[in-house]
């Protein structure tokens, strides 16, 4: 087959969809079988004779089968099964990768998305062979069953981490998983368990060789295919993976994506399509391994690939039937690029999710919007922030790296770019009507869906205004134009009902709305949840998941007729994964957020879930209950990590925790012990033992290496402990999986500073105050950051930090937020040079002048020697006037402090202000006055003079005739009078 037919078909099996891109000409087996693979006909798949006679219905593989039943070795089974399979396909990758996906599809469709296979009562699918063969024997063999869920669950496990118990068919995920490593050509298998740290069996299970975009596509496509397989592994557990998370950011590069562009026409728009796949798929993956910050950027990439246009903007709307006056509201302006839209809008008849109406006797199903760009709206949501004290989180990611050609404006960066004012608005986004938006590409609801997603992780929980934001931004998916109704056919079914998830999530916290998005998370959950089939549905089936099981068996259908399955997991792997059972684990927490703790425990124990029921009995004090359910779980499965984990948590027993590590090198286990050691229960009569916090929290960074709370904690204990070698690698490893972290980057600067790595302590400390949300950063980085640039000499920097301590401290400590010695330093570097009125002055003369005239004069009480320092800046500047007046303040400053007459160093201080005074009135007192029209600047200094000495010598007679400072005054005096 010629590279360019090869590409065209990789490229239909990537999108899981053969209209974007023409079908090759020539017909093959394997094009045959990646049709009907992409239109859901997994019948008419297996049971062409290519793939009875080599695989399903083949004698070698049936034999395998048998053996199995007969020995229970799991691991040979697949082994063998996907060894016969490679071998009879001639070990041609392409056709190999095809069967490797349609078993991951079809495990797909069985706990993600469905429809439910129509499995006969007595026959099951004879069409699968094989597979058949293992569900028959499954279902008249209970103890068989039993035991091929248990065995597959356990190879499935990673890190000590099990998937859930209930699984549906995870020998379709294994087999895939096993000829993906095997025709990826990996060294090691994730499906053996392994003693070997994350970071190496990452190094050797996804080891890649150089890529050859002009050659290398198939093995492109195995890895693009592999880190799918490896995310939905992923989903399946509890809690994120960080093997896992990292090879799958190992084997989906930019290199991988660059073998399915067409270099023979750069600019089409199937490579934009390609491209931004890549870079969804890429955040979806960044937000599965609980790294946000890698999310953004990617998201970043993705909407300059997409071309896609959005702002949320303030405007006026009416909420009820009834209202006359438009209040302010919230939307979403988005407009998608055409050539994107028309390519991905073959998505007839898919929206079939029932969505529930408000039924509202008084709010209207939408706003209908008025204007827009009112700033209304964010000025109370500003006043609101400042009167709860909410620290909004205000991302800015200036060090952005411009790949692809992603602008570095602050604006193109930002998750969800904000227009306070109508003509902040862009030219093609104002000329939308809000209550009538062009309906968005697929891959751009996406986008706004995974924009969300990150959002709702870096946000504030359970903040209303946060929760208007993500409102706006999901309405843009869910409402579609009201002059064509039609159009709602190009939304995909699974992006409209995981919208309509995230909107019902967000309802569910006001009261206004709170029935309907309960309401709607249950219709969700009936219609895909793990009971799917067994309960009641608040809507009826459509039409096409009726005809379902009957299209799906027939083998006369079009080859070309997308069936229901394939649409409802065409853009799975750009979502982030949700299988069935978790939809009912969050509608269980979001029932407990609302107190109805009886029917979230009952979903818990219908799931089986036992440790997420005990969790939940445990938050609510019933400690006794939770420790009985996890027993129970125990019975079940005496070897589950994280149950023993968890009960180690309840009990605070080191024991538990170490068996949990020693049974499956569970990382929350070693995480537990170290914090343990580290601050022991007063009941356990220990002494913090720093050696040995350190050793467990290394042993869980081992296995879990990407976690930014676990290199935080382990840093922190560097710290404690004076190894700042330690301290300096583990908070380095924090920036590396999130640079936003301005407490990561500055205590990585106080380790450097600890090391004499003065010039890279700066660099950190600069990243530190630049980084995440101002509202939230500590004074102490900036205090930080001030002393190292002083000790680099950097004095742009050092002003810049002045200016930051004083206005966050003034209000706590007034005059105790200036830097005395600094201060005097900064001035003596700026009357270094003369200053000239006519000459432009440079930036640090400008803000150091402001700095000191302005700014410091609003702290200063009782610092005289600050007054002299404003002084010499006033004299510097050619404005004796103001130095004068400086230091009569600088002399009231000491006089009237109530030590005066009981501290001899106090007087002693203001018996030298007396003496900088007067000299201040003879140098300065015959001097050109401020008017310049033969005024002086004072023109009875000589008398203003005496009376400071005199004063002076008055209110110290009494306490201090026979000290030095009074025989100097005594002199001063007369020096005075005889002038």
């Amino acid at each position: 087959m010629e590279y360019t037919d090869l590409r065209k078909l990789h490229t239909q099996l990537l999108f899981l969809n053969t209209d974007v891109i023409p079908q090759p000409p020539s017909v093959s087996e394997v094009s045959k079988a990646i049709q009907l693979l992409t239109n859901g006909q997994y019948i008419k798949f297996v049971s062409t004779p290519y793939f009875q006679d080599r695989i399903f219905a083949n004698s070698e593989i049936q034999e395998h089968v048998n053996s199995y039943i007969g020995s229970h070795d799991i691991k040979a089974l697949i082994e063998n099964i996907s060894q016969s399979i490679i071998s009879n396909l001639d070990s041609e990758p392409t056709t190999v990768l095809t069967i490797a996906v349609l078993f991951l599809q079809m495990f797909i469709q069985s706990n993600f998305t469905g429809p439910k296979l129509p499995l006969d009562p007595e026959l099951g699918l004879p069409q699968l062979g094989f597979l058949n063969s293992l569900m028959l024997e499954s279902r008249n063999n209970p103890t068989f069953k039993t035991q091929l869920q248990s065995q597959s669950l356990q190879l499935l496990s990673v890190s000590g981490q099990n998937a859930y118990r209930l699984l549906d068919s995870p020998i379709l995920l294994l087999l895939s998983l096993r000829l993906l490593e095997l025709i990826q050509r990996s060294p090691i298998s994730l499906l053996e368990p392994s003693t070997l740290t994350a970071d190496e069996v990452v190094e050797k299970s996804g080891v890649l060789s150089t890529f050859d975009p002009s050659s290398d596509l198939v093995i492109a496509s195995i890895c693009w295919w592999r880190a799918r397989a490896l995310q939905v592994q992923q989903s399946l557990f509890p809690e994120e993976n960080s093997i896992l998370t990292s090879l799958s950011f190992r084997l989906l590069t930019g290199q991988v994506a660059s073998c399915f562009i067409d270099n023979s026409d750069v600019n089409n728009v199937t490579n934009q399509a390609v491209l931004v796949s890549y870079y969804l798929e890429s955040s979806r993956n960044a937000l599965a391994g609980n790294t946000e910050s890698l999310s953004i950027e990617s998201l970043a990439k993705a909407k300059k690939c997409s071309g896609l246009q959005f702002i949320m903007t303030g405007c006026k709307a009416k909420r009820t039937k009834f209202q006359q006056k438009s209040v302010a509201a919230l939307t979403v302006l988005a407009k998608s690029q055409d050539g994107l839209t028309r390519l991905l809008s073959n998505e007839s008849g898919t929206v079939g999710v029932g969505e529930v109406d408000l039924n509202d006797d008084l709010f209207l199903e939408r706003l209908q919007y008025d204007s827009v760009g009112d700033s209304a709206i964010f000025e109370q949501q500003e006043q609101q922030d400042n009167a709860d004290d909410i620290k909004r989180v205000k991302i800015d990611y200036s060090s952005f790296d411009a790949y692809n050609n992603v602008d570095d404006d602050d604006f193109e960066k930002k998750l969800l770019p904000v227009a306070h004012r109508e003509d902040a608005i862009p030219e093609e986004l104002s000329k939308l009507d809000p209550n009538n938006q062009p309906t968005l590409s697929n891959l751009d609801n996406i986008q706004l869906l995974l924009r969300l997603e990150t959002i709702r992780e870096n946000s504030p929980a359970s903040n209303q205004l946060v929760n208007e934001e993500l409102i706006s931004l999901v309405q843009r998916v869910l409402f579609t134009p009201l002059d064509d109704k039609s159009s709602a056919s190009s939304i995909n079914w699974l992006i409209f009902s995981r919208a309509l998830w995230l909107r019902s999530l967000l309802e569910a916290t006001r009261s206004k709305t709170v029935e309907r998005g309960v309401l709607q998370l249950y219709s969700l959950v009936e219609e895909l949840g793990i009971t799917s089939e067994q309960t009641a549905r608040l809507f009826p089936k459509s039409k096409d998941e009726e005809s379902f099981p009957v299209d799906f068996l027939d083998s006369s259908i079009p080859d070309s007729k997308p069936l229901p399955n394939s649409i409802r997991s065409r853009y799975i792997h750009s979502l982030p994964l949700m299988p069935k059972w978790s939809m009912d684990t969050t509608l269980a927490a979001k029932l407990i957020e609302l107190g109805s703790l009886k029917s979230a425990i009952e979903i818990y124990e219908r799931l089986e879930e036992w440790t997420d029921a005990a969790l939940c009995y445990a938050s609510t004090g019933n400690e006794a209950k939770a420790e009985e359910l996890i027993r129970h779980q125990l019975s079940i499965e005496p070897n589950d990590a994280r149950a023993i984990s968890i009960l180690g948590d309840i009990k605070q027993d080191p024991e538990l925790w170490e068996q949990a590590w020693k049974i499956g090198r569970y990382a929350s286990a070693k995480k537990s012990l170290a914090k343990y050691y580290y601050n022991p229960p007063a009941s356990s009569g220990l002494k913090r033992d720093y050696t040995a916090a350190i050793k467990h929290q290394y042993d869980c960074l081992s296995v879990n290496p990407i976690n930014f709370e676990n290199w935080y904690f382990y840093g922190c204990l560097g710290l404690e402990v004076q190894d700042h070698e330690l301290a300096a690698e583990a908070f380095t490893r924090c920036v590396a999986i999130d640079e936003t972290n301005s407490y990561a980057w500055s205590n990585l600067a106080s380790s450097l500073m600890k090391l004499d790595r003065i010039k890279e302590a700066f660099g950190a400390l600069k990243k530190a105050v630049n980084s995440g949300d101002d509202g939230s950063k500590s004074w102490k980085i900036w205090e930080n950051y001030l002393v190292v640039a002083v000790k680099v000499g950097n004095w742009d920097d050092v002003l810049f930090a002045s200016r930051v301590l004083l206005n966050t401290k003034k209000d706590i400590e007034g005059e105790g937020s200036l830097d005395i010695p600094i201060l005097e330093k900064l001035v003596d570097l700026l009357v270094s040079e003369p200053y000239n009125e006519d000459t432009r002055q440079t930036h640090f003369q400008k803000s150091c002048i402001d700095f000191v005239c302005n700014m410091v004069p609003t702290v200063v009480n009782h610092n005289s020697r600050c007054w002299r320092i404003i002084a010499k800046v006033n004299f510097w500047r050619g404005k004796p006037w103001l130095a004068l007046d400086d230091y009569e303040k600088a002399y009231r400053a000491v006089v009237n402090m109530p030590d005066l007459t009981s501290d001899e160093d106090v007087w002693n201080d203001a018996v030298e202000a007396c003496f900088e005074l007067v000299s201040a009135y003879e140098n300065f007192g015959e001097m050109p006055g401020k008017y310049g029209a033969g005024d002086v600047v004072c023109k009875d200094w000589k008398f203003k003079a005496k009376s400071s000495v005199r004063s002076l010598i008055s209110k110290g007679k009494a306490m201090w005739e026979d000290s030095d400072g009074y025989e100097r005054l005594q002199e001063l005096k007369k020096e005075v009078m005889n002038n």
